[in-house]
């Protein structure tokens, strides 16, 4: 069965996704309660969420070298990062210290350096290779599912990819917290690159604390 895949996202009422002081209680609480069997997230979001959050000169420890060992039942979500051409590498000891996440996947494709396949080899991160030039993330999601038992994705990513699980018919759900502020300039916004109109049909829209709300679409056939 393909797992159930759902897009959130904070953004501003025009939709930027940067430019603005996003409430990371509010978001985060809601991801949690969206109860993901695993966590989706572009390189570059990741890479930017070390540089932000993070001492990226930290160095790995023999500990991170190695993949701790996962029980079944672990209620907390694997973390999934896309990542053909190799950004993380000498980074992804971050994302398996978190304590939030318990195993760290990466979705890599044919014209991944094999370079970064030895990094991830020799720490024991388990990776899916789907796709020629780039990740197919459709393949990789369904491979996702059946080799860890993954029902429901989460991507908590940018709008690059966020953009493309639209595009390619693989989302089902879209869950966003929009914020009192319009953003304006040039700041990147979602849905952008879609590509033509999705019809959507409205599921709930919940007023939250600060003047959020939280709204939730399905995507239609």
């Amino acid at each position: 069965m393909y797992p159930e895949v759902i897009i959130h996202n904070s953004v501003s009422l025009d939709h930027a996704v940067r430019g603005f002081e996003v409430d990371l209680g509010l978001h985060y609480g809601v991801l949690q309660a969206l109860k993901p069997g695993a966590v989706l997230a572009g390189s570059a979001t990741a890479k930017s969420g070390i540089e932000i959050y993070q001492d990226i000169n930290e160095p790995e420890t023999e500990a991170d070298r190695h993949r701790p060992e996962v029980r079944q039942d672990d209620p907390r979500p694997i973390f999934v990062i896309v990542d053909s051409r190799g950004v993380l590498k000498d980074l992804l000891h971050f994302y398996r210290k978190m304590e939030h996440t318990k195993d760290v996947v990466v979705l890599v494709s044919e014209a991944t350096p094999e370079s970064y396949l030895d990094y991830l080899r020799e720490r024991e991160y388990p990776f899916i290779r789907c796709g020629r030039s780039r990740v197919d993330l459709r393949g990789a999601i369904l491979e996702l599912g059946e080799r860890f038992g993954i029902t429901r994705v989460v991507s908590d990513s940018g709008p690059d990819l966020n953009d493309v699980l639209i595009q390619e018919g693989i989302a089902d759900t879209i869950s966003l917290i929009v914020h009192p502020v319009i953003v304006g300039g040039e700041e990147k916004r979602l849905f952008c690159q879609v590509g033509g109109p999705v019809t959507l049909e409205l599921q709930k829209a919940v007023p939250m604390e600060g003047g959020t709300v939280h709204l939730t679409y399905t995507l239609k056939d």
